[in-house]
């Protein structure tokens, strides 16, 4: 008799949907299988109302009520279901057109699915059956680490329960032999293993330790926020060319709902970490770089009155930017709106003068703006001066290599141009050096410029780089900073600044 798999067994899907993590892509493909079969009646399949469902739900995301209110009914009535209807919606999302070139982590549209699944999954899970699926999950989240004398040969979890003395709720029954650190949960919904914590809240009964359900539910939220990304890497690799098409080709609702948003200009509903602020700045950044040389330029100073011929002279694209000018109806009022996002990075206002000026800028870094057009134009930054020099005497470290090619990678003439074009560019330059090797140089250059981090194109390295001291002249007298001069796009400066927050979740 073969044994029970997610397709053919209700009770395995409930528990390869609730721990996915802890099984391979044959049993997640098999809850996906299991989740498909249901859009097959009569044998016959049935795509519409499978597109129909995936818009539903992706729609169904942006509301932030719905995410809620889903976490005490379930939106999605079966965990096979919930995950092929989650995981496409992601999808069809990712592989929009618009959101290209942006790294996941930055697309909110994501974490709304993502919060949906796993309040759905978590309803789905308390409804389901007699508790022994929730023993199942604590057998893993309570768990002994490889190091605290793990892992227990018996159950971790064996039995939820009220117990009256300990007051009103249910605690996970968990015996003293299996206890873990993780076991040890303290006030204000912290598990810590210190001891300057809060409250202790595990009670010790018996010779077993009794865990809240609430840090359960928490410690489980986190696993499932992580499972999901493994259920859509799963279901990506999954798809053919031909189907991923075929949904992308077919799903609208979606994308209409994302593309109303941008028009409107309701960007924080699209972009995670979204400064309100930042919606004015884009627009005057874009009204500057439209306006002529002698009406304003982008990283200049100008007074109020400048930039407000800047701003009156914009053509704006879309609705958003509209409401944006004509809210700026006046030099005044754009010196008030500049005073009000002064905190801005890309904002530096000086008043020493008679009268204030203002510069739209990048980061406010002062430094002076190189104009590249051709790659050469790169070595007009001093450090790069000094390694070209550098460069005719002795051959490049990987890391003189690497950066360079960063670089062009970055240049917004570069971002829409084939692999081949670049790297014809590139070997163009290194020609010029007595050590060029066409062939190496080419095998270098392609391995760079595949070596992404997370599908993130690597940033360059800024001035403060410990291998770019070797060729800097110092900071404090150098009027260029590597990522301050070149005209690095928005999404690059994006990048900086998430990176700069530490690390972010991922999908």
């Amino acid at each position: 008799m073969s044994p029970s798999t997610p397709t053919d067994d209700e009770d395995i899907a409930y528990r390869v949907a609730a721990l996915p993590l802890e099984y391979g892509e044959t049993r997640i493909n098999q809850l996906f299988t299991r989740g498909y079969d249901r859009y097959v009646v009569d044998g016959e399949d049935q795509p519409d109302d499978l597109v129909n469902d995936v818009e539903r739900f992706g729609t169904a995301a942006f509301k932030e009520q719905v995410r809620a209110d889903v976490a005490e009914e379930p939106f999605v009535d079966e965990p096979r279901t919930l995950a092929v209807l989650a995981t496409l919606s992601a999808i069809c999302v990712k592989e929009q057109p618009k959101f290209e070139h942006a790294s996941p982590r930055n697309i909110q549209v994501l974490y709304d699915i993502r919060e949906l699944y796993v309040n759905n999954l978590a309803s789905l899970i308390r409804a389901h059956a007699d508790g022994s699926l929730q023993q199942d999950i604590a057998d893993v989240l309570y768990s002994k680490e490889p190091g605290e004398d793990g892992p227990h040969p018996g159950r971790v979890c064996t039995g939820i329960t009220e117990i009256p003395e300990f007051g009103d709720g249910l605690y996970l029954e968990i015996p003293m032999a299996a206890a873990s650190r993780k076991c040890l949960v303290r006030a204000e919904g912290e598990s810590s293993t210190g001891s300057d914590g809060g409250e202790i809240l595990t009670r010790v009964n018996d010779n077993k330790l009794y865990v809240p359900v609430g840090d359960f539910d928490s410690k489980y939220r986190d696993y499932a926020e992580r499972a999901f990304k493994k259920l859509l890497r799963v279901q990506e690799d999954g798809l053919s060319d031909d189907q991923l098409s075929w949904l992308t080709t077919n799903e609208s609702a979606i994308t209409e709902r994302i593309d109303r948003f941008l028009e409107t200009g309701h960007h924080e509903r699209i972009w995670r970490n979204w400064d309100r602020g930042e919606r004015t700045i884009r627009v005057l950044r874009r009204a500057l770089s439209d306006a002529p040389d002698d009406v304003a330029q982008k990283g200049e100073f100008h007074t109020a009155k400048e930039l407000y011929r800047a701003v009156e002279a914009y053509e704006a694209e879309d609705e958003w930017e509209s409401s944006v000018t004509d809210w700026i109806s006046s030099p005044s009022s754009l010196a008030k709106t500049l005073a009000d996002h002064e905190s801005h990075s890309a904002v530096t206002i000086d008043r020493d003068g008679r009268v204030n000026t203002y510069r739209i800028g990048r980061a406010g870094s002062g430094a002076e703006q190189i104009e590249v057009r051709e790659i050469e134009e790169i070595f007009e930054l001093p450090c790069m001066a000094n390694m070209e020099e550098r460069l005719h005497e002795k051959k490049p470290v990987r890391k003189d290599l690497y950066n360079f090619a960063r670089m062009v990678m970055w240049l917004p003439q570069y971002q829409d141009s084939s692999l081949d074009e670049i790297v014809a560019d590139l070997k163009d330059v290194f020609a010029r050096w007595p050590w060029y090797d066409e062939q190496e140089t080419e095998y270098q250059v392609r391995y760079e410029f595949s070596n992404t981090i997370d599908g993130d194109t690597p940033l360059p390295m800024n001035c403060d780089n410990d291998d770019l001291q070797r060729y800097c002249i110092g900071q404090d007298q150098c009027p260029y900073s590597i990522w301050g001069s070149l005209p690095f796009p928005d999404e690059m400066y994006e990048q900086v600044e998430e990176e700069s927050a530490g690390p972010a979740e991922q999908f």
